[in-house]
């Protein structure tokens, strides 16, 4: 799992428009300033708003960190490694007393609850350079095009 990895740091939570209707999209943005968008579900971006505007998170990521604390399970990290097709591949490491285990589950899942627990989101760089947009680009403001008002 430790591959050219490069940490991300969870800037914020925005809605995308999709042909489902919008949904809750979380930025991932790395030291160059690549921002990587990962679609979520509601549940998962609550988590991280909530985390983000310092409120207890009073959500299934703050109740299953809950669960791992009281396992004495530590999270240790979050892993974006892999894609398939438009799916990112994403594993958790958590420190038991066993050792450090691996899980792999839902990105949004695994991202939340990494991020709740403030352990470290890393990014496979091959998919930043792959999909990652940069942060200019992404915050660029919408022009107005000739004759029309937005």
């Amino acid at each position: 799992m430790e591959e050219d990895l490069v940490e991300v740091k969870v800037s914020g939570i925005a809605m995308t428009p999709t042909p489902q209707g919008p949904l809750p999209v979380a930025l991932l943005e790395d030291p160059q300033e690549r921002v990587l968008l990962l679609v979520m579900d509601g549940a998962q971006a609550l988590s991280i708003k909530y985390m983000l505007d310092g409120e207890p998170v009073h959500t299934i990521h703050g109740f299953m960190l809950d669960v791992l604390n009281q396992l004495h399970v530590k999270v240790k990290k979050a892993v974006i490694y892999g894609m398939e097709g438009s799916r990112f591949l994403t594993k958790i490491a958590l420190e038991t007393g066993e050792g450090l285990k691996e899980v792999d589950g839902r990105t949004g899942d695994i991202v939340a609850l990494a991020f709740i627990a403030n352990a470290p989101i890393l990014v496979s760089s091959e998919i930043l350079n792959e999909v990652a947009i940069s942060k200019e680009e992404l915050y660029k403001p919408i022009e107005e095009e000739e004759g029309r008002e937005l």
